[in-house]
């Protein structure tokens, strides 16, 4: 190498330098070691910005849980901080957003979070919960981005109490997991690779933290549940073996593995400890985190079970599969999306029929305690919800009426079902509801979303199926489904009060699926149909 080419070969090298030294990044700092005072303090510290005015903007919405909160309505004592420690001026643009005069001198960025998780613009697991001997909060809470950048990587470290473990679905460094299944739960150091992996985080920290840790496939699972009251190691056992089969089962349906590592973060009080009555949870991308009553073993291995396979099968029903409105986010403005009934509808559906179809329940449970309970909950929800359709419901659940978005997780199931009936009948049992939701995952796979209008020109394109008058009656359309007319197509009826093995004049006794009778006189594909959706 002559002297010109060394010379140029080092200018090049220092100025690659400089352009990776460039590159923006935050790193922030959570102090939870005083959560008694219902509030926490978060330390930021950006570099590599060169903005002259920097930004600090906090989500107004939290993905999954679509409801508008305005998570800045929770922060206190904001400031900004110079590299002699000299405070600089912040300007509160509106309840979300900061302006900091003279960005480019920025040090270091310190606010305080508090609790929120009584607010009733959302639910609890999108929230923040902070007390004595508790930490739980949804990312959207404690972060929002710099400089409206939301590609900057970020590292977080957790401040905690020596005695409590702390539990988040991110990675400890930029290298990725450390597959391990006997985690210490004591690591407080985490990486994000921008600011929508980091928002879609949530943490979960205590001093009594039950947790373990299983393989399955090629990812690692940790499993932490927090609670008042004992919860055994036999029962996280137990929990453990459950959560392993729907894992395996929704895996195997889908044919891969999207992620090397998941967590399961579970709050599970007593009854007099319950922060909400209103349970449920909420799915994150390599995560679910869950408010379930600790009322007993039966509700885990019973109750609790189609909500663990929900928010996993979310995985890649909504945050993979979903419509061009719900992603690449835009945290500043509500999303109003007519597409939920595919993505929780849907989701219900085979929350259900995936733990019947792998042997975790049984066709039965299926049968009672889905579609029958579906079917009682839509003649009790309130008239107004009556009246709407999918797509107007989807709407009601953008925009939190949950009085009305209850009839939602009924209503849309029960849609599903008739769906997947619709297309094996139609196709005599060769196409079903499972090749569109494969095709549209792997569209998903290659980075395609889809346009509202679309969605279902596609579930037609992948099942071959002209589903026009389907849509139009009861997704777009509001006209009550005939339930009864798509059970006989799976050869079932509704079991006769009253009616015992004499009444029917024969002595063969009949086959009863929770609720339902079987029709023996069901033609073949009738039977197909039922053991393709239930696995009997």
């Amino acid at each position: 190498m002559n002297s010109r080419q060394l010379v140029l070969s080092s200018i090049f090298l220092f100025l690659l330098a400089s352009t990776v030294a460039a590159r923006p990044s935050i790193k922030f700092t959570v102090d939870i070691r005083n959560t008694k005072s219902h509030m926490v303090h978060v330390t930021l510290v950006p570099s590599g910005f060169k903005k002259g005015n920097a930004s600090y903007q906090m989500p107004i919405w939290a993905p999954g849980a679509y409801s508008v909160t305005g998570y800045g309505r929770y922060i206190r004592n904001f400031k900004a901080a110079d590299i002699n420690g000299y405070e600089l001026p912040v300007k509160q643009l509106d309840s979300n957003r900061w302006e900091i005069k003279s960005g480019t001198t920025v040090q270091e960025i310190d606010y305080d979070v508090l609790d929120s998780h009584k607010d009733t613009t959302s639910l609890y697991f999108a929230m923040a919960n902070m007390d004595t001997s508790l930490f739980f909060a949804n990312a959207t809470c404690l972060f929002g981005y710099y400089d409206d950048n939301k590609t900057a990587p970020a590292q977080v470290e957790y401040q905690k109490p020596v005695d409590w473990k702390l539990a988040c679905a991110l990675p400890p460094s930029s290298k990725g997991y450390v597959q391990d299944t006997n985690a210490t739960f004591q690591n407080t150091t985490f990486y994000a690779k921008d600011y929508d992996v980091l928002a879609d985080a949530p943490i979960l920290s205590a001093p009594g933290l039950v947790t373990k840790s299983f393989k399955e496939g090629p990812a690692i699972y940790d499993v932490v549940l927090a609670s008042n009251i004992a919860f055994g190691s036999a029962k996280m056992d137990s929990l453990t073996e459950y959560l392993r089969k729907i894992v395996h089962a929704e895996t195997d349906f889908f044919h891969e593995t999207p992620y090397d590592h998941y967590t399961f973060e579970i709050v599970a009080p007593s009854l007099t400890h319950m922060p909400s009555m209103a349970q449920g949870a909420l799915e994150h991308w390599n995560s679910s985190d869950y408010l379930l009553g600790n009322f007993g073993w039966s509700m885990f291995k019973g109750a609790y079970l189609p909500i663990f396979s929900h928010e996993f099968f979310h995985l890649w029903n909504v945050k993979r599969i979903h419509s061009n409105l719900l992603g690449p986010f835009d945290y500043t403005k509500r999303v109003m999306t007519t597409s939920l009934w595919m993505a929780e509808g849907i989701t219900e559906y085979y929350a259900h029929t995936l733990l019947s179809r792998y042997g975790i329940i049984g066709p039965g449970g299926f049968f009672g305690g889905g579609v029958e309970q579906w079917r009682k909950e839509m003649e009790y929800s309130p008239e107004a919800a009556k009246t709407k359709s999918l797509e107007e419901l989807s709407i009601d659940e953008s925009g939190f009426d949950l009085e009305e978005a209850l009839l939602f997780y009924s209503k849309g199931p029960l849609v599903a079902l008739a769906l997947d009936i619709e297309i094996r009948n139609k196709t005599s049992n060769k196409k079903s509801l499972d090749d569109v939701m494969l095709a549209l995952n792997n569209d998903a796979k290659h980075g395609k979303t889809f346009k509202e209008d679309q969605l279902i020109h596609l579930v037609e394109k992948y099942s071959g199926v002209d589903l026009t008058d389907f849509y139009d009656h009861y997704i777009k359309g509001n006209d009550s489904l005939p339930l009864d007319k798509y059970l006989a197509m799976m050869g079932l009826q509704k079991s006769a009060e009253g009616e015992s093995e004499a009444d029917n004049g024969t002595s063969k006794p009949k086959e009863h699926l929770g609720p339902f009778d079987v029709d023996p006189n069901a033609p073949p594909l009738a039977t197909a149909i039922r053991k393709g959706i239930v696995g009997k």
